[in-house]
């Protein structure tokens, strides 16, 4: 069986690991496998307006984890959810495990009442779309 590739797109910023009570992860590299694509195509394709646009947030990224409009950590898939406005409100799912890497899971179009929730849940961390200086070591 071949190996996949994948590319890293980012680390784990250590305000956010601190945050989230995720000290022991802070600066860990977040790497994207190409299967992640392929995911999306077959389980997300009719959340988006297009293929293109699911292509275009792909190649965004590594934008999306460095500039997010709010971070959550769902505690029950012990996943981190990156969200970030580009023409909708993307959530990008991130794996978060005792590995070297935290891993990209998914990336999907969020219901509106998603993020509020989220935001209703902890206080709000990011910003007007940075992240806030208080909390970067």
């Amino acid at each position: 069986m071949a190996k996949q590739k994948f590319e890293y797109i980012g680390k784990l910023n250590p305000g956010i690991a601190e945050y989230w009570g995720l000290k022991e992860h802070a600066n860990k590299p977040i790497v994207l496998y190409e299967s992640v694509l392929y995911h999306v195509l077959e389980v997300h394709k009719k959340d988006f307006e297009s293929v293109e646009n699911i292509t275009e947030i792909y190649d965004n990224l590594r934008k999306i984890i460095k500039k997010p409009d709010y971070v959550f950590y769902n505690e029950k898939t012990s996943g981190l959810e990156y969200y970030k406005n580009i023409n909708d409100t993307i959530v990008v799912a991130i794996r978060v495990n005792f590995g070297s890497t935290l891993k990209v899971k998914s990336f999907y179009p969020a219901n509106p009442n998603k993020l509020n929730n989220r935001r209703s849940k902890e206080e709000q961390m990011i910003i007007d779309g940075e992240i806030d200086d208080t909390l970067i070591i």
